[in-house]
């Protein structure tokens, strides 16, 4: 029991100061330690992002196609390379245009010949001579096509494509014309069900074999290849129009 003389707040004030002050907030000691902040069975502490993987370059994108090749590109191609398949007809021109080769022990020589609707050659193109033609075909195409496909596209020439003859015989059925033809003794006849044959024309004048004809739509003319007989001074094929009935 205190003495009622004795003051009470200067004996508070000296306990407090006997036990110190409590700890700042802001001081080293009130931290929590380490992995008190995280509650028990939490997860740990996440690891930093790892850098994202860069993007794989972007695909070239694909050459763009090339055009396909007009009528007249194809058919000059074909003179040039493969001649033989096929010729050309232009209506506008009434005029045929095909290959012509000739060939000896040198070598050999191609044109492009161009003639009227009943087979005369008008003009020719020369492609090259015999030791050229054997020695830089090639590289003489290269030059000559893109002329001539531009000579058979302003002047209207479509390609047809050949019908071959069998060798050895005389008959061919063709489904376009609705009729047979007979090749006999140098002469073509059209043979149709109910008429009696037509003469078409004679075909060279040495019997010569038959190699390809060439039907025309909506022209009353058939193209023929024929091989030459006896000595054609080295012409491959011969070329000849015979009227249809």
């Amino acid at each position: 029991m205190l003495r009622s003389g004795t003051p009470v707040v200067p004996l508070v004030l000296a306990l407090l100061a006997g036990c110190g002050a409590p700890p700042s907030p802001s001081s080293p000691d009130a931290l929590p330690p380490a992995g008190a902040l995280a509650p028990k069975g939490g997860p740990a502490p996440t690891e930093p992002a790892a850098p994202a993987a860069e993007a794989p370059p972007a695909a070239e994108a694909p050459p763009a196609a090339e055009a396909a090749p007009s009528d007249a590109e194809s058919l000059a191609r074909d003179f040039l390379k493969s001649g033989g398949r096929r010729i050309g007809y232009s209506a506008s021109k009434k005029s045929f245009a095909y290959p012509f080769e000739q060939r000896r022990e040198d070598g050999f020589r191609l044109d492009v010949h161009f003639t009227d609707e009943e087979g005369r050659k008008k003009d020719a193109m020369q492609v090259c001579n015999f030791a050229e033609c054997s020695e830089k075909l090639d590289e003489i195409v290269k030059d000559v096509a893109p002329k001539l496909a531009g000579r058979l596209e302003a002047d209207g020439y479509v390609s047809i494509r050949g019908l071959g003859w069998p060798s050895g015989r005389d008959e061919l059925e063709v489904g376009t014309l609705g009729m047979k033809l007979r090749y006999a003794n140098g002469r073509l006849e059209a043979l149709r069900e109910g008429k009696p044959p037509a003469s078409l024309g004679q075909v060279g004048t040495k019997k010569p074999e038959l190699l390809a004809i060439f039907v025309i739509p909506d022209v009353k003319r058939l193209g023929v290849f024929a091989k030459p007989s006896g000595d054609a001074n080295g012409v491959v094929q011969e070329f000849h129009v015979v009227k249809l009935p």
